[in-house]
């Protein structure tokens, strides 16, 4: 059966169930489908890495209830049957993009043609093609949640997001724990002093790192060996796979329609799309995980209405690939949006400026337990934010209204006006402002030697 939409949602994550509920709500009609369980399977994992980020003492029966008792109050606005209510077309089997006779989704059960496609497909971890993994019973965060308790050691492979996060939760909670990566650094869409501050982090969680390291075979009998390149042999009862997501575009058939994603080393990395978010297929939108990134799963989801908005209406909304603000649920918290300060420089050269303030000027934060951290903007010439990089306590608070401040174009010069209030974290934004105006009337600069010929002339005027 054929049935006309305004929209056909290809789902699996968060983001397409926002797109669907904000495209009926505009009053369109629009379909949803996306596999059962697998919304809920990616809630889960969210909220397990920022629980465990969070716990400190409790125990590990304490937290699993954490977790369940978050996942029935996640998100309830986008439950399937509040969806279905609401209008809806809710279809729990996987689809697929179908080019002829017409562009449209099939399943298989219905075929969905509409005037627009979005894409929100979900992500899944990179399998590593190391010899012996794929025999072994290797844990993902999913099941490492499942376990009746905590493991006393486990090896963490990969250094994405989730790989950070879950290697220092393990470490605080009394796991010994071991980080293994082929790169040479942490975080490599970073800035090298950043990546260098959270592997610190790591370590004196006492997480012992393993950077450059490149994996021969896994072994597993009673417990797990990892055997390394330069010979040296890791065991611990727990293998932990959190390598780089992926999106999964795979099944959706795209190169039916024209549509080649990015690949490495034969893995989908990203979905190509221009500033509307359009792929190379006017009527096919992506947002989401399909948008690829190092920070894929951790974004925001202000794509979401502009590659809906674009799908259904005329395609003029433009999104930033730059702007997107991105957390790493780590203690403290380290939050970023926009240029880095090695990109920066590279594009701006001597215009952009780097101002960074410690969470340790803050009497908020001696408040609390931990001082720990910074707040790093990269600004421009004229005063308007190209990026910021926040490690601290709050980070997720503050990296928002730094986003705001960027993506209304606001310069420090009004932002310093912006009251804050006192004993606050975001007291820290007008030492930022401070930081930067220092700079910039710095001895030798023209703004100082303006202000001191105008000083000198008016009091040689004096009578």
């Amino acid at each position: 059966m054929t049935v006309d939409y305004d929209a056909v949602i290809l789902g699996g994550t968060v983001q397409g169930r926002e797109a669907a509920a904000l495209a009926v709500r505009q009053g369109a009609r629009v379909a949803l489908v996306e596999s059962s369980g697998e919304v809920e399977g990616r809630v889960r994992r969210q909220i397990g890495l920022v629980a465990l980020a969070a716990c400190h003492s409790q125990g590990w029966a304490a937290l699993q209830g954490q977790v369940k008792a978050l996942e029935s109050v996640a998100y309830p606005h986008l439950s399937l049957d509040g969806l279905a209510t609401s209008g809806v077309d809710v279809v729990l089997e996987s689809g697929q993009l179908s080019p002829r006779p017409n562009l449209a989704v099939t399943t298989a059960t219905r075929r969905l043609s509409a005037r627009g496609y979005l894409l929100a497909p979900g992500s899944e971890v990179t399998l590593p093609d190391i010899p012996g993994l794929v025999e072994t019973p290797y844990l993902t965060l999913d099941t490492l949640l499942d376990l009746k308790a905590l493991p006393e050691a486990a090896i963490v492979l990969g250094r994405s997001a989730a790989a950070i996060a879950l290697a220092q939760a393990l470490a605080r909670l009394g796991c010994s724990t071991t980080l293994v990566t082929r790169g040479d650094q942490l975080l490599p869409t970073e800035d090298p002093d950043m990546s260098a501050f959270v592997e610190a982090l790591l370590e004196a969680a006492g997480v012992t790192l393993k950077l450059s390291t490149r994996l021969e075979a896994i072994y597993h009998k009673d417990s797990f060996e990892v055997l390394l390149a330069n010979g040296d042999l890791l065991k611990a009862p727990t293998l932990v796979l959190a390598t780089a997501a992926h999106p999964a575009l795979g099944p959706l058939n795209l190169s039916s329609i024209g549509v080649h994603p990015q690949t490495v080393h034969g893995v989908a990395t990203a979905l190509p799309v221009d500033d509307r978010l359009a792929t190379a297929h006017s009527r096919v939108f992506a947002c989401g995980p399909a948008l690829g990134g190092y920070w894929a799963d951790a974004t925001d989801h202000s794509d979401v209405a502009i590659a809906l908005g674009n799908a259904l209406y005329l395609p003029w909304r433009r999104f930033s690939h730059l702007n997107r603000p991105a957390l790493l649920s780590t203690t403290p918290e380290y939050g970023r949006i926009g240029l880095t300060a090695h990109l920066a420089r590279r594009w701006y050269g001597s215009a952009a400026t780097v101002v960074q303030v410690p969470f340790g000027a803050l009497l908020k934060a001696h408040c609390g337990s931990d001082i720990t951290g910074f707040c790093r903007w990269v600004v421009g010439a004229d005063g308007r934010l190209l990026g910021a990089q926040i490690c601290g306590p709050g980070a997720s608070e503050l990296i928002h209204t730094v986003a705001l401040a960027i993506y209304q174009k606001i310069p420090l010069q009004r932002l310093q006006q912006v009251p804050t209030l006192p004993y606050s974290l975001a007291e820290i934004l007008p030492l930022l402002v401070g930081e930067w105006q220092r700079q910039r009337w710095q001895q030798g600069t023209w703004r100082r030697d303006w202000a001191e010929n105008w000083f000198n002339w008016r009091r040689s005027r004096r009578r």
